[in-house]
């Protein structure tokens, strides 16, 4: 069934890593660029080339979603409904396009061209509502983003159309685009509209420092980095600087994760056990917590930014290999990644000997295949390493036993990104910024119901009332704020009269939830409390690797608990299991996705619960409760069924 070029390719692959099974996803990705699905019979025999089981084959193509079992349409249309997007119109576009195309969720139209599907995030929430398209078999992906009218969603449908056969090497740049809107020129963009580029603001110059290049004319390219002082940091660190002395800046500075914990990343690189080689730096840019779209930016447009604080964080951990795992939906950040790549190699920044000296370096870009869990540290490692994301128990940590069992860093993009700055300028330069425990300044990707949705590098010490009203402009239509989530969709809501809190670790905690990804959402009155928090709940029940029972169970009772109420079938009662539902959940999960999956219905409960009462009052003033399950009872004496009786 695979073609011989394929089957190269798929052995191409394999070679390009320490273990060959790490590269099973790609592989797939291959067979299915080829046949635009992966049937059994070609599982079978991707199973042959790895020397595996077909069953292992099976059980991973069934775990991420953007691998296909059955045949899609020649473009496959999938429109993000997920909170940020749902609050800025998402689900108008997607009944837009349900009525367009005549078809409803996992239908594909008469004539083959369309299949749609509803999305999870992907990371475009600052141009919300958008809707994410893949060609088949031609390597190609699109973010068509800002689709709030039909007027751009059929100017979206038309261009696919325009390009359905179009051969796959003449297919436009996959950057992301506004349909039906011109460019200050009064041209478009490639017939599709104006090209949506970097949205950040830089209201603070002081601290634009990870964005200060974005805006440029080809900023993804090594001229334009280099022009701008691009791996000058690296070349004098490398000649002039001890590991020691690298890592030692890093810890002084007090540089905290970006990914979510915040834990200090120097103290993290010091736990690497003195001696033990080979050791890995993996970047974790699987940017898949809803309302984050940060590391998005750096990797579309400065990626060679994130090259360079992958040497210097490399020299510093004395580790010689290095894998940035990106999203599988990033398809247009994996491409400018690889171009970074290929364009530092071949200027002898990766490879052997970099910059001409003795430090070796190779770096791979893998992309994921379609699961929120992999950006969990230890999924993210299992996934690496070809199979499913399951979570592994920890201790041993990562440092200790990471990637193949050897000692390995995990760093999310932003925080590899910020170490060039600090080596380049001094522990003290970053420190004037921040607090004492959050020192510096960090990328917050704002979202939701606000004039000016972004991302914004400001000082850790920054108010949210600042962020939202005198950076963004306020809200939409000057609302009154109803809530706000500070750290993505994942953390506890905070009311409207939490504004004051400034934006470093400590604060946010004590206010009563977390700033995890510097994911913040906007919630404002007006907006059904009750759906909200159904389409929270349904994004963990989907997302949930199904490792231990808790998550895998609990979240889809309370989900299916909070669509009966959405009907109108609610009862007060409903409120408590609901609550006594999330404790389990949160005690008594593998990993922290189960506790971090019911935080944010739980705060909304505990925030706004007359608002859920309220609803049910209104939509079941009755009280009815719904009809209980019914079964069949199995007679032994007679072997047969008894009529249904209720339980």
């Amino acid at each position: 069934m695979l073609t011989d070029a394929t089957r190269n390719k798929i052995r191409e692959l394999m070679a390009r890593y320490p273990q060959p099974r790490s590269a099973l996803g790609p592989a797939l990705e291959a067979v299915q660029q080829q046949l635009g699905y992966v049937p059994d019979e070609a599982m079978v025999e991707v199973a042959r080339l790895f020397d595996i089981d077909a069953a292992e084959v099976r059980a991973f193509v069934g775990f991420y979603h953007m691998l296909h079992q059955e045949p899609t349409g020649t473009y496959h249309v999938e429109v993000c409904t997920n909170v940020p997007c749902m609050l800025r119109g998402a689900g108008q576009c997607a009944e837009q396009l349900q009525q367009k195309l005549g078809i409803d969720y996992h239908e594909t139209t008469d004539d083959g061209l369309f299949t749609l599907g509803e999305m999870e995030c992907l990371g475009a929430c600052g141009t919300a509502p958008m809707v994410a398209v893949t060609k088949k078999q031609a390597n190609w992906a699109r973010y068509y983003e800002e689709l709030n009218s039909p007027q751009r969603v059929d100017a979206m449908l038309d261009e696919l159309r325009r390009l359905a056969n179009v051969p796959a090497e003449q297919l436009p740049v996959p950057e992301r685009v506004v349909p039906g809107d011109t460019t200050a020129d009064g041209k478009t963009a490639d017939g599709s509209g104006r090209r949506t580029g970097p949205y950040h603001h830089d209201h603070h110059p002081e601290t634009n420092s990870l964005l200060a290049r974005i805006d440029l004319p080809d900023s993804h390219s090594l001229a334009v980095y280099e022009a701008n002082g691009g791996y000058e940091v690296a070349k004098a660190a490398l000649a002039g600087k001890t590991p020691a002395e690298v890592l030692e800046t890093v810890k002084a500075a007090g540089l905290r994760g970006r990914g979510g914990a915040g834990f200090p990343t120097g103290m993290k690189w010091s736990f690497l056990p003195a001696g033990a080689y080979p050791r890995y730096l993996v970047v974790n840019a699987d940017e898949s917590e809803p309302g984050t779209f940060k590391d998005r930016l750096i990797m579309e447009y400065d990626p060679h930014s994130l090259l360079e604080g992958i040497i210097l964080a490399c020299y510093a951990t004395e580790a010689s290999h290095a894998f940035i795992y990106i999203r599988g939906e990033y398809f247009f950040g994996a491409q400018r990644l690889e171009q970074a790549v290929a364009e530092a190699r071949a200027k002898g920044y990766v490879g052997k000997g970099i910059f001409g000296g003795k430090k070796d370096l190779e770096i791979i870009v893998h992309r994921g295949a379609g699961a929120y869990i992999c950006g969990e540290e230890t999924a993210l490692l299992t996934s690496l390493e070809g199979y499913r994301g399951h979570p592994r128990l920890k201790p041993p940590f990562p440092a200790v036993e990471g990637l193949y069992r050897k000692p390995t860093i995990v760093n999310n993009v932003e925080t590899i990104a910020q170490v060039v700055p600090i080596v380049k300028n001094g522990a003290a330069w970053y420190r004037q910024w921040g607090t004492e425990r959050s020192p510096g300044f960090a990328l917050y990707a704002l979202s939701g119901q606000v004039k000016r949705p972004g991302v914004y590098e400001l000082p850790y010490n920054t108010t949210l009332r600042q962020l939202i009203y005198d950076y963004a402009g306020g809200t939409l239509d000057d609302r009154p704020i109803k809530s706000i989530i500070p750290g993505g969709l994942s953390m506890p809501h905070l009311a409207a009269d939490k504004l004051d809190t400034p934006m470093d670790f400590e604060s946010i905690v004590a206010a009563g939830s977390s700033l995890g990804s510097c994911g913040i959402m906007v919630v404002c009155e007006g907006v059904n409390i009750v759906e909200l928090a159904r389409r929270t709940m349904s994004f963990y029940r989907e997302e949930s690797c199904g490792k231990c029972t808790p998550c895998r169970e609990g979240g889809g009772w309370i989900e299916k608990i909070l669509e009966r109420i959405e009907r109108g079938e609610g009862q007060l009662s409903d409120l408590d299991t609901i609550e006594r539902l999330t404790w389990p959940i949160e005690r008594q999960s593998f990993c922290p996705f189960g506790p971090a999956s019911v935080w944010g219905v739980r705060s909304l409960l505990k925030l706004f619960r007359a608002d859920f009462e309220a609803y049910i009052r209104q939509t079941n003033p009755s009280g009815k409760a719904p009809e209980l399950p019914v079964r069949p009872i199995y007679r032994p004496d007679t072997g047969e069924l008894a009529p249904k009786v209720r339980v």
